[in-house]
């Protein structure tokens, strides 16, 4: 098990982060490896709700555990090869803006542990969770009245 943290600040308000947030149609849009979202189930952002999000052959599927909209959201992605993660995203109003802190806890099913290993290397690492950070925090700014 590890636990990885990430944060940025976004100039817009928690309720406008939120909604960007939580829309998986927008994903590809700031999530790197080009991922393609479907068999969207309920409506993402309520719990029970979940997703599907492939990047070639590999799929993963993401499920919302809790939602306090606009103040925090935890998931849990069943990933490829066995890891498992749960992202608890929390969104705190600061200096007319938001701070967006993401907490990724991640565990491996027994038996898959070094492949497991090297794919969270790949799909939570800091290099590219600030890519992803910044493709959002510039996505959100960008369409962000004021």
């Amino acid at each position: 098990m590890g636990v990885l943290e990430y944060s940025t600040w976004i100039e817009a308000a928690p309720e406008i982060v939120w909604r960007a947030y939580v829309d998986p149609m927008r994903i590809p849009e700031w999530q790197t490896g080009r991922p393609v979202i479907g068999d969207v189930s309920g409506e993402f952002g309520v719990p029970g709700s979940s997703y599907v999000s492939r990047r070639g052959p590999l799929a993963a599927r993401t499920t919302v555990l809790i939602a306090d909209p606009p103040r925090e959201l935890v998931t849990r992605t069943d990933a490829y090869f066995g890891l498992q993660f749960e992202l608890a995203s929390r969104f705190s109003e600061r200096a007319g803006g938001t701070d967006l802190q993401l907490r990724a806890t991640t565990q491996w099913r027994r038996g898959f542990v070094a492949v497991a290993r090297l794919v969270e290397r790949a799909i939570l690492s800091p290099a590219e969770a600030q890519k992803e950070l910044d493709n959002f925090k510039a996505l959100v700014e960008r369409r962000s009245p004021g």
